[in-house]
């Protein structure tokens, strides 16, 4: 059995809340385990120093975001390119009432995904195999039918602000993380696809050593 110990304290503050449910905590300590150990075959998350603490890091990173999203009951969310399962899969333990899709291109992850989401027992997860194509056909995932899109591996602003272009409807949100504050190339790029920033938070503010933002951008509607 391969072990992450999760800081409750950590995610408590990450969350933002002081307690948090023993189920979901179960369930968070299961899927940091099943990361660990699918990392030592597949490079879901980088191998180098402690990886149990990168694990922890990548949950603690996820949580972060959960005070930017409403409470809105019933949302879709697509996670692109999501890898190991950050963030939605934390998401998703957290937010049950939101239904996640995770889109991922290479096979073995996809499979990881597939089979975590099952151990886990989280019904408010779909997995997609498969490539997204930003204008091109997408078999499994409609073009502008999500209220919210995360994209977290993608480097370039103008990328991630693309795909959420293409997958969101109008005034759904855009969350990423960059290691950059938002200048006027960015502000430039977010114009040209019709977006505006609704949040900008410095991760360090909740986490220590975390140089990155969340960033969560709207797409305005249609009638603008």
């Amino acid at each position: 059995m391969f072990h992450v110990k999760l800081s409750r304290d950590l995610v408590c503050k990450a969350v933002g809340t002081r307690e948090i449910d023993e189920g979901k905590w179960a369930l968070a300590e299961r899927y940091c385990e099943l990361v660990l150990e699918a990392n030592r075959k597949i490079n879901l998350i980088s191998r180098s120093g402690d990886v149990s603490q990168t694990v922890e890091r990548q949950f603690l990173l996820s949580v972060a975001s959960l005070d930017l999203i409403p409470g809105t009951k019933g949302l879709n969310w697509l996670d692109i390119g999501s890898g190991g399962g950050f963030p939605a899969i934390p998401l998703a333990i957290f937010r049950s009432d939101i239904s996640f899709v995770l889109a991922e291109s290479i096979a073995k992850k996809a499979y990881f995904l597939e089979r975590t989401v099952e151990t886990l027992g989280l019904l408010n997860v779909k997995v997609a195999h498969g490539r997204l194509e930003p204008r091109g056909p997408n078999e499994k995932v409609r073009h502008n039918s999500f209220d919210w899109v995360s994209v977290k591996a993608v480097a370039e602003w103008e990328t991630s602000l693309q795909l959420g272009d293409s997958f969101l409807k109008p005034s759904g949100c855009l969350l990423t993380y960059k290691p950059i504050l938002v200048r006027a190339a960015e502000s430039r790029a977010m114009r040209k696809y019709g977006f505006k920033m609704l949040s900008s938070i410095p991760i360090i503010e909740k986490l220590p050593n975390a140089g990155l933002h969340i960033f969560v951008v709207e797409k305005e509607s249609e009638d603008k």
